[in-house]
């Protein structure tokens, strides 16, 4: 039996790295987390893409995005690195945003917000905002916990509920099932594939990277806020 491969998480928001975290649970003993990085937009994501690329030659990635509105995740992945994807870096693209995985689950999310099944479209990709259309059909809940945890209030700026993460949190580690929810998720699948095909190639024996207190590489030259 192989070790556990161990991996950087590069996500975009906390629900990114839950959906990673609970993904990676899905094959147990393939991977190990060293580090989860990111949680600051796609702007963190894109401005050290080419140095992730770089230290994946020892280490391996697993880098999480939306596509929002760019065309295809080949344009977008073009947009952000000139040379060419190392194998030992991962880069998955949710269609059109982390929320359209959760959608694509729709029996377990009906569960758990509460509402009709049938409000959840049968194609999760073709919502061309998913974080909207959670917040929409929490509006319809039965319960007054998730409307007011996910739904903002009258007169607020904000545009989602005051517990919208940890509201979804705890969906994707209790009750979101991957295996069902890539049925209904192109994106989803392939990213599930991904993780099923991956072979970590080391490279040199000799370059095996050292990890620093903070569990990223010793040669890693990006920026991590603390």
């Amino acid at each position: 039996m192989r070790d556990p491969v161990r991996v950087i998480l590069v996500v975009e928001d906390i629900l990114s790295e839950v959906l990673l975290r609970r993904m990676k649970r899905h094959y147990p003993g393939t991977f190990q987390l060293a580090a989860a990085l990111g949680k600051e937009g796609f702007g963190f994501i894109k401005k050290n893409m080419a140095a992730f690329n770089k230290v994946a030659a020892t280490t391996a990635f697993i880098v999480m995005t939306d596509l929002d509105d760019q065309l295809c995740p080949q344009f977008l992945l073009r947009s952000w690195l000139r040379e060419p994807l190392h194998p030992n870096l991962m880069f998955r693209v949710a269609i059109r945003e982390a929320e359209a995985w959760l959608l694509a689950d729709r029996e377990a999310l009906a569960r758990y917000l509460k509402i009709r099944i049938q409000d959840i479209p049968l194609d999760s990709e073709t919502v061309a905002d998913p974080k909207k259309l959670v917040i929409d059909l929490a509006r319809e809940s039965r319960s007054d916990e998730i409307r007011d945890a996910l739904v903002p209030g009258p007169g607020r700026r904000r545009k989602v509920g005051p517990d919208y993460n940890g509201c979804l949190l705890r969906f994707v580690f209790r009750d979101w099932d991957p295996e069902e929810a890539r049925k209904r998720s192109r994106s989803l699948h392939r990213a599930l594939l991904a993780f099923e095909r991956f072979e970590f190639d080391p490279g040199e024996k000799d370059s095996a990277p050292g990890f620093n207190h903070r569990g990223l590489p010793e040669e890693a030259n990006f920026s991590v806020k603390n």
